[in-house]
């Protein structure tokens, strides 16, 4: 590993002598034995300061006879094993924090590398802190499995009693992560020990949490827990930040619409387009497919054609690299699907497919692959649902799980076609992954 290489005493002494063509007797002189320069070479006694002195003395002595210019000095003589590691990693961390912005492969050779030198040395803090700089990359890259893992191996290092600004932080991003690739229970769970555990944590960290455990309450259908969340917050996130506040109260409309309160809802919603920034297009956006569905719902079809139009006049203005994409086309073809407009619906599905893959949502790529799995079961398309399959098999097998869902539309489909072989593959893959 070159400069990446710790030595031990012994061995830098031997290489000393090779470098400059030493014997042991030449390096020991009259004031220390050739005997206790072979005991330190072979890790058998500890090398003192003293007699680091001397062979340096005795080094330069000869050197200087030769004209050579002696490069080593006491520090590098004594400079432990532990020292070294520690200026090495700290060398990796600097070529990690470099590399973090090439999505070339460098990176992940270069944490390759990290991750074999810190298995020799339990430099916990370091450890620490290449694993949150891995997390960090991976989650910029869209790879939120990768980043989960690290952000996990930072946590399981850091001593929950001391490491308090460390640990807070490596919570805020694995709630982040979870939420992202469907760990609803373990992003509870994750909010909950933090929210517990550092009872001062400033209030914009309990906003947070608070806030993240109730988007996880709310994709497991636990739409009371998810309203009580966002209340709890609702008046310390508005002096905090009033582009979360709103993010806030439109969950709480969203919310208030499963629990079947519409007027409570709409009121909520209308007051949000009214003022939010209509520059911010995706919450924008975001905001009328609500409203519009909410209108929907109340069997207002003036009120929702009028607000399909303004989501239309709007949505060319997204941000192509916003991850809320993906979220924005799914529901917007949702609402075409309940007005039955098939056409319309798919056309927005197969978009937020794309965008799904571009940020490596799974959570999504199954829902929306179920929403098209239902359009062309209706259609009767087989050459569609062939298409479907591959994605299912795909996913299935990255995520090294069964969909069951998606599953049992395609054995459903497949068996009124009578497909055998179909039938077969699906089979053959639940047989590998159950």
């Amino acid at each position: 590993m070159g400069s990446y290489e710790v030595l031990p005493i012994g061995n830098k002494i031997k290489n000393l002598r090779k470098k400059y063509s030493l014997n042991q007797e030449q390096l020991a002189g009259n004031d220390i034995t050739r005997n206790l320069i072979s005991q330190i070479e072979n890790g058998k006694a500890n090398l003192t300061q003293n007699a680091a002195k001397i062979m340096l003395k005795n080094l330069k002595k000869i050197c200087h006879n030769k004209n050579i210019k002696v490069n080593e000095n006491i520090d590098y003589l004594m400079e432990s094993e532990v020292s070294q590691a520690n200026k090495i990693i700290d060398r990796y961390i600097e070529g990690l924090t470099d590399l973090s912005i090439y999505k070339d492969g460098t990176f992940e050779h270069k944490l390759s590398e990290a991750e074999e030198f810190l298995a020799s040395w339990d430099i916990r803090n370091k450890k620490i802190f290449i694993f949150d700089i891995a997390g960090d990359y991976y989650c910029s890259a869209n790879d939120f499995y990768n980043s989960a893992i690290y952000y996990e191996k930072a946590k399981a290092l850091i001593d929950t009693t001391t490491c308090k600004e460390n640990l807070i932080s490596i919570l805020r991003k694995l709630s982040m992560v979870y939420y992202y690739i469907g760990k609803y229970e373990e992003d509870i769970k994750n909010c909950d020990f933090a929210l517990n555990h550092f009872t001062n944590m400033s209030k914009k960290y309990y906003c947070i949490f608070t806030f993240n455990s109730a988007l996880c309450y709310f994709k497991l259908k636990e739409y009371n827990k998810t309203l009580y969340g966002c209340k709890k917050i609702e008046k310390a996130i508005k002096k905090i930040d009033t582009k979360k506040y709103y993010e806030v109260l439109l969950q709480e409309a969203i919310c208030l619409v499963e629990l079947n309160e519409y007027e409570r809802s709409l009121k909520i919603l209308i007051n949000l387009a009214d003022n939010i920034d209509k520059d911010d297009t995706s919450n924008y956006v975001t905001i009328l497919i609500n409203l519009a569905e909410n209108y929907l719902h109340m069997d207002n079809m003036v009120k929702t054609k009028e607000t399909l139009n303004i989501i239309n006049a709007n949505i060319n203005n997204l941000n192509q690299d916003s991850k809320c994409l993906s979220e924005i086309y799914l529901n917007l073809g949702e609402l075409y699907a309940k007005l039955h407009n098939t056409t319309k619906a798919e056309e927005l599905y197969s978009k937020a497919l794309t965008y799904a893959k571009k940020f490596n949502c799974d959570c999504l790529i199954e829902d929306i692959l179920s929403k098209l799995m239902d359009i062309y079961i209706s259609s009767k398309d087989n050459r569609k649902v062939s298409k479907i399959k591959d994605e299912y098999f795909m996913i299935s097998s990255r995520e090294e799980k069964i969909i069951v869902p998606l599953e049992r539309k395609l054995i459903e489909f497949y068996l009124g076609t009578e497909n055998v072989q179909a039938l077969k593959e699906l089979y053959n893959l639940n047989k590998k992954l159950s």
